[in-house]
């Protein structure tokens, strides 16, 4: 279901969740920010972009895992971009922000650059969180099913990047494909992950089923 409001908690939660990760012996998305908290404040800021932008869904009406998607042609306009950028200003350094710049660019093209250069559509995924209270339960397999549905129905493929080999493995386990690894360096890697869509002949057999 779409979300259209959203209280400050649940932003809250999902900020915590990403910032709090617990990467291992990994880096993360940390490193272009000023630590956790930071990163958690970045993410909050993120949520309210993709809110206002009208691209955030959910698994039901206690919130319990949040997916933000932008369907093909869908373009993030001025009011969702706004609360972002300012996010990321205002947990991190120009200087940090121009180093993570150059050390993505270095990394190599991302499987959504090669796309958008072949103009093949897609769906994009800019973030995947299930509330920390509600983890363990099976919940990201039906967030993720809500933008998976949407590439089924429309027969285009699902693409996402995660910052962290550990949640990249989460993703192949249910159901995506490891499209690529950037090495960025002091900044950790980076993964792309895609989901192609179903043949209408097995979306058919599992309706029948």
């Amino acid at each position: 279901m779409k979300v259209t409001t959203l209280d400050e908690k649940s932003i809250h939660d999902i900020g915590h969740a990403f910032g709090y990760y617990d990467y291992g012996e990994e880096t993360g998305m940390s490193a272009a920010f000023s630590g956790k908290e930071a990163t958690a404040n970045y993410i909050c800021a993120y949520v309210r972009g993709v809110l206002r932008g009208g691209f955030l869904h959910t698994t039901g009406e206690r919130g319990e895992g949040y997916i933000a998607y932008k369907l093909p042609k869908e373009k993030m306009g001025i009011r969702a971009l706004l609360p972002i950028a300012c996010g990321m200003l205002h947990n991190s350094t120009p200087k940090r922000l121009l180093q993570f710049a150059i050390a993505i660019k270095r990394g190599g093209t991302s499987l959504q650059d090669r796309m958008d250069k072949e103009k093949k559509p897609y769906i994009f995924v800019g973030l995947v969180c299930v509330r920390e209270q509600y983890q363990g339960q099976g919940y990201m397999r039906k967030v993720l099913n809500l933008a998976f549905a949407e590439g089924d129905r429309l027969g285009v493929p699902v693409i996402l990047e995660t910052d962290a080999k550990s949640k990249c493995d989460k993703y192949v386990h249910l159901g995506m494909e490891l499209a690529g690894t950037h090495d960025l360096g002091a900044f950790g890697r980076l993964y792309d992950l895609i989901k192609y869509p179903e043949p209408p002949d097995e979306l058919l057999k599992e309706v029948l089923s």
